[in-house]
């Protein structure tokens, strides 16, 4: 049975898409290895979107109409994610996304995220600047594209309702390196903090590091991209601090989480990210609902609406009318070169 994966192996967004095929990997070895799906081996099929929505279309297109997928986990980028929805309802397709957010995104169709929406995640991080770090002031950092653009406007929402200001937004091309044009007019403002909205991974620090080099410290924050091996072995001394909303904390007492954690690091040697349990989830429940409900994309939809309290590897999950997860948010900081929970 073909199942489609589309993943930004190339491109800005190289490293999200290498984490979210190591965990689906992960998970279609363990279903083959306990016999498949209803006594057929899983086989994967896939394509690069390139981090570019154009690439992205010809991805989910050539998955559909020459590989005759009927299911799809894609992608491991927002802006891309989003030109793909369009096209897998016109085809009845289903189709997770591990880690698109974007608002626009939901609706009552055929798209599933394992990810909450930015609004979501926003919503906590705001009060927990305003409340806990006494910020009252915000600058934004971000790049070009709907995912910085939303970020900027759902914090901003959040943050002004509870009586915060946000005195500068500077925006920049995603492929950015060299952002301290943006960082000199942001430092005039003098903000308490800044929203590192940099596409994901060490770009993160590398924006950071040149706020430093001309002598800007404010509270910085940042997405839930900025949890990841790269960047905390690349930037830890110039991250230290950086608060950011996480929908994942390792539950003690979700033996799923605990199996998959240890049988991760052992075979990968690292720890695997958001990007990798969510894209793990995705797939063993895209598989499990195929199980259950048959390879009929109505009966699957069906089902993962109904679906309550899913034990996996990022905790347990539902999802709502829209096929957006349920999912608990946490305010977590980089403390010492470690990732911890702030709240």
């Amino acid at each position: 049975m073909k199942v489609g994966v589309i993943v930004t192996s190339t491109g800005v967004g190289a490293y999200l898409g290498e984490q979210s095929l190591k965990g689906i990997e992960f998970a279609l070895e363990e279903i083959n290895n306990t016999g498949g799906v209803n006594g057929r081996k899983v086989e994967i099929v896939v394509e690069d979107s390139k981090t570019e929505p154009a690439a992205a279309v010809n991805a989910i297109n050539k998955l559909i109409n020459v590989d005759g997928v009927h299911f799809i986990i894609g992608d491991s980028w927002t802006s891309t994610t989003a030109s793909m929805v369009p096209v897998a309802n016109k085809n009845e397709v289903i189709l997770i996304s591990p880690i698109a957010t974007l608002d626009d995104l939901a609706q009552d169709d055929f798209f599933f995220r394992t990810l909450p929406t930015i609004k979501n995640l926003m919503q906590p991080l705001a009060e927990y600047l305003y409340e806990n770090k006494n910020v009252r002031t915000v600058a934004f950092l971000r790049s070009d594209t709907p995912f910085g653009v939303e970020h900027v406007k759902d914090f901003t929402e959040a943050f002004v309702t509870l009586g915060g200001t946000v005195v500068a937004e500077e925006g920049f091309p995603i492929s950015s390196t060299d952002v301290r044009s943006q960082i000199a007019k942001v430092k005039l403002k003098n903000p308490d903090a800044i929203f590192n909205l940099h596409a994901s991974g060490p770009r993160v620090g590398l924006l950071i590091r040149q706020a430093q080099e001309l002598n800007v410290n404010p509270v910085w924050i940042g997405t839930y991209a900025s949890e990841n091996d790269a960047l905390i072995k690349e930037y830890s001394n110039e991250i230290e601090g950086l608060i950011y909303p996480y929908p994942y904390i390792v539950d003690p007492s979700n033996p799923s989480a605990q199996k998959f954690i240890e049988s991760f690091t052992q075979k990968y040697n690292e720890y695997p990210d958001l990007t990798v349990v969510n894209s793990y989830d995705a797939f063993k429940i895209l598989l499990s609902a195929i199980n259950s409900a048959g390879e009929d994309p109505y009966a699957i939809k069906k089902y993962l609406l109904n679906m309550s309290n899913y034990q996996g590897a990022s905790g347990t999950l539902s999802f709502d009318e829209n096929g957006d997860v349920l999912k608990p948010i946490f305010i977590k900081e980089v403390h010492e070169g470690k990732f911890i929970q702030a709240q």
